[in-house]
């Protein structure tokens, strides 16, 4: 499927959903920790005192269409890694790290995934990546190093499980 092509219901993947994002904020970010944030929390909304995390979803799939685990830095994704190999996307070696840009068109997404990664861009694009790694962090109880070491790997959909939150499908509609 070409980023031009109109998109079947449910039929998009990690690429375009990096596409929409990096296109949102300017055409790039200057940090794959970024923009690896950027997507989960389109993918998911954290309600730290009910312990409830929401997965946004489209057609019955994540929104982002990405599978996180526990990181380092947090929640991680190899469908990211993954669709930052594609040719779209030009990665250089910048002043402040690699920076991922994208100069082509805007991905024709459903409109209300398209609203979704619109909102996330707005609100979060202007934080810097560590303030996004902290805040994920904070949202999901990581902020202790011992238990994100204790954690390192572990499918995210597991690490909520076993820390007694509830994870609740919050299915987008056209």
């Amino acid at each position: 499927m070409s980023v031009g092509e109109s998109v079947v219901v449910g039929e998009y993947g990690v690429r375009e959903v990096v596409m929409f994002l990096l296109k949102s904020l300017g055409g790039g970010v200057y940090s794959v920790k970024k923009l690896m944030k950027l997507v989960f929390l389109a993918q998911y909304d954290v309600d730290v005192e009910g312990r409830v995390v929401y997965e946004y979803r489209y057609g019955g799939r994540p929104l982002a269409r990405a599978d996180f685990y526990i990181w380092s830095y947090g929640p991680m994704s190899n469908e990211v890694y993954d669709a930052l190999e594609s040719e779209d996307f030009d990665l250089v070696q910048g002043e402040l790290g690699l920076e991922i840009r994208y100069v082509g068109p805007l991905p024709q997404l459903p409109r209300p995934v398209a609203a979704r990664l619109s909102d996330v861009a707005a609100k979060y694009g202007g934080w810097k990546p560590w303030q996004l790694e902290r805040h994920v962090n904070q949202l999901l109880g990581l902020d202790i190093p011992e238990k994100k070491s204790d954690y390192m790997g572990v499918r995210l959909v597991n690490y909520l499980y076993v820390e007694g939150y509830s994870l609740v499908p919050k299915e987008l509609h056209g």
